[in-house]
């Protein structure tokens, strides 16, 4: 395993507790909600971007 798969496995493990941390109703307010969804996305949006950019220096490399 690489050090990308473990950074990407730990993101989809954090991820995934706080869909369960919501879907349970955790949140005690809606501020601690709004923040907890928050996270989420910004999580995500990172693992994603960061994702595209690893796949594009890859492939750019194997061109070449």
């Amino acid at each position: 395993m690489t050090i990308w798969d473990e950074f990407v496995q730990t993101l989809n493990e954090e991820i995934n507790n706080l869909r369960l941390s919501l879907g349970n109703g955790s949140a005690g307010d809606y501020a601690e909600y709004r923040q907890m969804v928050g996270t989420l996305a910004g999580l995500e949006w990172s693992r994603d971007r960061l994702t595209d950019i690893v796949k594009k220096r890859i492939y750019d490399e194997d061109e070449e």
